[in-house]
């Protein structure tokens, strides 16, 4: 998928599901801050949930900490982080199932695949005294199988721009997810993706940059 294009999804959830589509991109307001920032910063703020998928049924998996080694996340790796879960009605948004049928039909073998997917709601803030960081443990893998960036909301913010890498580490692609809609989906086997900082365009106004993040991990 190119960076930076509107997506046919985007297109589809503003036509069918314009009321619910709204509400879903406004459920990124009630964030709260990630308390697990090893820079001091304040810059993220996010929600976390698990969920199991196949045959185009979403299942809620109870709430669990967000663990990563530090084969993957070097920075903040190798330990329990415990982040506030989905709020309810956000889970049941039908706008969340549309986006993660949709994302499936894109590299799935059929839909009796069963896979576990890693949830986030991500914003992150630009300050003139701070710049948000989207990726603080750089350009990274996930350890998944496909990861799906999605941009939800861009407001006030220079950079932000999205990089992909092969696994030598030989750049492939650049650029920003600029609209509501814009996304990209990786596959986690094969590069290496990261996200410049970003920064406040006019510094007398609010900046954010809001993103939702599934990474897609394939069950036997």
């Amino acid at each position: 998928m190119a960076m930076g294009e509107t997506s046919c999804l985007h297109q589809q959830l503003v036509r069918r599901m314009g009321q619910a589509y709204r509400r879903f991109r406004q459920s990124w307001d009630g964030l709260l801050l990630d308390p697990y920032l090893r820079d001091g910063g304040s810059y993220r703020y996010r929600r976390y949930s698990v969920f199991h998928w196949k045959n185009a049924e979403l299942e809620v998996l109870p709430h669990e900490p967000h663990y990563q080694s530090t084969h993957y996340n070097q920075v903040h790796g190798g330990f329990n982080r415990h982040f506030r879960e989905w709020l309810p009605t956000t889970l049941r948004n039908p706008v969340l199932k549309e986006i993660i049928r949709w994302t499936t039909s894109q590299f799935s073998g059929g839909p009796a695949q069963l896979w576990r997917i890693q949830a986030h709601q991500f914003r992150i803030v630009a300050r003139e005294d701070q710049l948000g960081k989207p990726t603080p443990e750089g350009v990274h893998k996930d350890g998944a199988e496909y990861i799906l960036i999605m941009m939800m909301d861009r407001q006030n913010i220079r950079g932000g721009v999205s990089c992909v890498f092969g696994n030598d580490m030989r750049p492939l692609a650049e650029g920003s997810l600029e609209q509501a809609g814009d996304l990209m989906l990786v596959n986690d086997h094969a590069v290496y993706h990261g996200v410049t900082e970003i920064s406040p365009a006019d510094p007398a106004q609010p900046a954010w940059r809001d993103v939702l993040v599934l990474t897609f991990h394939k069950q036997a």
